[in-house]
């Protein structure tokens, strides 16, 4: 007996069927599916349907079941999620046939088979839980334990992306890896070929190359997030892919443009300096209600260091000045996209809010219009806690809840200047975090 075992397709037809065509190209009578049909790829659909087709065993996934949840939780996940991971699970859902809905609301949380004379259970994360990630790493002692809850010879699970083998307590454990999700530094498709009779089990996992330009180009042209894209392109999950600060190394490099570039601009350095530092405490304190990782602080800290080099030829339409001198320099180390995304959180530090009909945000991934409008939301709250430019507020404290964001200035004199001015610069904030922003003076001596 030959079973391909897979999972973890996430709406990525291309490699789906570059696996399904590899599988039946090496014997396989059958396919085992450990869920997650859909998410992040572009063929929701037509994934659920494909897989429909093989006669498979097929089990449900945690995101499949997640995103059959979407219509009753979107009020609060818009809250709570990162723009793109929100956008993820509503696209899935709202592509997804009502035939397709209902058979994934179907499918099992696990399945158990007898082949060979073992018994094999198939789950999406471990025999404990769906959203359990099994890995080469997991301790021994941990397999142990939920040997004892399989009941069973074989377990086959998903979740982790990670493809392995191990055996604890009599138990093999075969994780199948991703197939269209790949992650670990190697975006080829990944499944496994069980070889079972009476004598022994055998597992082969398979890297198989498919079309991944033809995958990400589908993402772009539905209008789903570029960093969607580029976890195809480069075989990393969505926190390795935009969530990750930069190395050290890099980020030096790039601070040493940025500020070469305000040098030359003759940025106030002081004004500049207490500006970043106020947007970067407000992005830490603020971590839970814009869900951003440590590359968006980096486009902050980037974007919040040139706001103002526009000044170097006058006040008028300086944010402007400022989004040109950016995008035309070809000192500091970004590509394009990284580019016109500190850029346009520079231009947006002032005057006018995002819009589509501005062509450098329009360009902008999806995500990427989103995070530009929370980071120079921050931005402008920033600007106008240094309105006098005396470095009066010395920090900052937020207080959140479904209807408002508290900010609270620690001061070391009176900053009634910088709480107004604060305070209706927050527009873009309050839109972006959906919720009434006020900013609140504490004491000083």
């Amino acid at each position: 007996m030959i079973v391909a075992l897979l999972g973890d397709v996430h709406a990525n037809l291309p490699a789906l069927e570059a696996v399904l065509d590899d599988a039946d190209r090496h014997g396989a009578e059958a396919v085992w599916n450990v869920g997650d049909f859909v998410g992040y790829g572009a063929f929701p659909e037509q994934c659920v349907r494909r897989l429909r087709a093989c006669g498979s065993v097929h089990v449900a996934g945690n995101y499949d079941r997640k995103v059959l949840k979407f219509p009753r939780r979107q009020a609060k996940w818009r809250k709570a999620k990162a723009p793109a991971k929100f956008l993820a699970f509503q696209w899935a859902w709202e592509r997804l046939s009502e035939d397709s809905r209902t058979y994934l609301a179907s499918l099992p949380r696990e399945a158990r088979l007898e082949r060979a004379g073992r018994r094999v259970l198939l789950t999406h994360g471990s025999p404990a839980s769906e959203s359990e990630a099994l890995t080469e790493d997991t301790p021994e002692a941990r397999l142990a334990e939920l040997a004892a809850l399989a009941d069973a010879d074989v377990v086959v699970c998903g979740h982790s992306h990670v493809p392995f083998v191990r055996e604890a307590a009599g138990v093999l454990f075969v994780g199948t890896g991703s197939v269209g999700r790949p992650e670990g530094g190697d975006p080829r498709a990944c499944y496994a070929l069980l070889h079972a009779d009476e004598d022994r089990v055998l597992v082969t996992h398979r890297r198989v190359g498919y079309d991944v330009e033809a995958a990400a180009a589908a993402i772009r042209d539905a209008g789903l997030p570029e960093e969607f894209a580029q976890m195809l392109h480069r075989g990393e999950n969505y926190d390795g892919v935009c969530g990750a600060a930069p190395g050290k190394a890099e980020r030096e490099e790039a601070l040493r443009a940025v500020r070469a570039l305000g040098e030359q601009c003759r940025v106030e350095v002081g004004h500049t300096e207490q500006v970043t530092r106020l947007a970067l405490r407000l992005f830490d304190e603020l971590r839970a209600v814009h869900g951003l990782g440590g590359e968006a602080r980096f486009w902050l800290e980037c974007g919040a260091m040139l706001h103002d080099i526009g000044w170097v030829d006058g006040q008028k339409g300086h944010h402007k000045t400022a989004l040109r001198l950016i995008l035309s320099d070809r000192q500091m180390p970004f590509d394009a996209r990284r580019r016109g995304i500190v850029a346009s959180i520079a231009r947006y530090h002032r005057k006018a809010l995002p819009a589509k009909r501005h062509e450098h945000f329009a360009a902008l991934a999806p995500a990427d219009r989103a995070a530009v409008s929370v980071l120079a939301g921050l931005l402008r709250v920033a600007d106008g806690l240094d309105r006098t430019h005396t470095d009066a507020v010395t920090d900052v404290a937020c207080e959140v809840d479904d209807k408002r964001l508290t900010i609270r200035c620690t001061a070391d004199g009176p900053v009634d200047a910088e709480v107004w001015a604060a305070e209706k610069k927050a527009d873009l904030l309050a839109r972006a975090l959906e919720r009434e922003v006020v900013v609140e003076a504490g004491g000083w001596g």
